[in-house]
């Protein structure tokens, strides 16, 4: 089973991370429904704080450049 899934990302993390990262966007979108109760949107509030995006987009990158790291000396 573990090929079959390697084999659909094509054997590259690179495109496994982008497929998590526009994932994690569509169930943000989708949840925005969920973002209609107050607890719920206090604690996404909380842990979202504008502060914080700055931390989140660099660990995003670092994220990104390592995995094409990973596979960018493996194509000849």
């Amino acid at each position: 089973m573990l090929p079959k899934i390697k084999a659909s990302f094509r054997h590259s993390l690179t495109i496994l991370w982008a497929r998590v990262v526009a994932l994690l966007g569509l169930l943000l979108a989708v949840g925005e429904q969920v973002l209609q109760d107050p607890n719920v949107a206090s604690a996404v509030q909380t842990a979202l704080q504008p502060k914080y995006v700055p931390y989140y987009v660099i660990a995003i990158g670092l994220i990104t450049e390592l995995a094409r790291r990973r596979t960018a000396g493996t194509r000849g």
